[in-house]
């Protein structure tokens, strides 16, 4: 493996590449940096954001997967700069609904009461039950600023091929102003 090489676009995107040959993989991560910042009074919302955004990456059956780390995704390197692409079309404006909210919503609330998986005090029944689609969106428009975005690739793309197919999938997104006023809803 190579060392690693480091680029920041023009939008603000940090971009790290680690050229390896000896796989016929390449992995990637992007990393929305202000979601890592917990705050209790947003706990909720982080919580039913994350199985939002899983919901929508396991239907694309892109291998995509989203955790409070980021977005992540696995793919033969001839199939990358398809994968970089649906990756970067559904952070431009996932299609969260109302019906989406209430199933992730739902999944969030049978966890909490199986207590299978560990939540912060402040998600609770309640909380759960006041979040609203607007408060996705706009947590949503919150931690999607390319200024606060890493995306680290590594595997058998070179940091030169790996910046391309990363500029051409972010010019495809709308600026964050369009994003903000449409509160993520396509436009298409």
């Amino acid at each position: 493996m190579k060392n690693p090489v480091s680029y920041t676009l023009k939008n603000g995107t940090t971009i790290i590449v680690a050229h390896n040959e000896a796989t016929p993989k390449v992995f990637a991560n992007l990393s929305f940096e202000a979601a890592n910042v917990y705050t209790p009074a947003k706990a909720t919302v982080q919580e039913v954001f994350n199985t939002l955004l899983n919901q929508q990456l396991t239907a694309l059956d892109a291998g995509l997967s989203y955790s409070h780390k980021g977005i992540n995704l696995a793919t033969y390197s001839d199939d990358f700069e398809t994968a970089l692409q649906s990756m970067y079309a559904c952070i431009n404006a996932p299609a969260f609904d109302q019906e989406d909210l209430a199933k992730a919503k739902a999944s969030v609330m049978e966890h909490l009461k199986a207590q299978d998986k560990y939540f912060p005090e402040a998600v609770n029944e309640n909380s759960i039950a006041k979040l609203t689609l607007a408060d996705v969106n706009a947590y949503y428009a919150e931690i999607n600023n390319p200024a606060q975005i890493v995306l680290t690739i590594a595997g058998n793309v070179t940091p030169a091929v790996a910046k391309n197919f990363a500029k051409k999938a972010i010019e495809q997104q709308k600026p964050m102003a369009d994003i903000s006023k449409n509160y993520l809803v396509s436009n298409n």
